[in-house]
């Protein structure tokens, strides 16, 4: 619908930047790779928790990068 938020791929990508290294690989692998929480906690040797944690902290952050 029209209420939706309108996201440039380029506004997309300059939030992801806002995040630490950490976050950033948190969000690659879970949402352009679509690994689960469990996966990328393996891949980045983190227990699922700590991703879960990250993530909720990631997507927080580039929501609020995007409503500026």
């Amino acid at each position: 619908g029209k209420d939706e938020i309108k996201i440039s791929n380029i506004d997309l990508k300059d939030s992801i930047k806002s995040l630490s290294k950490e976050e950033q690989e948190i969000i690659n692998y879970r949402y352009f790779k679509d690994f689960t929480q469990s996966e990328t906690a393996k891949i980045l040797g983190l227990s699922q928790v700590t991703v879960s944690r990250y993530e909720k902290k990631s997507l927080n952050k580039m929501y609020n990068y995007l409503s500026i």
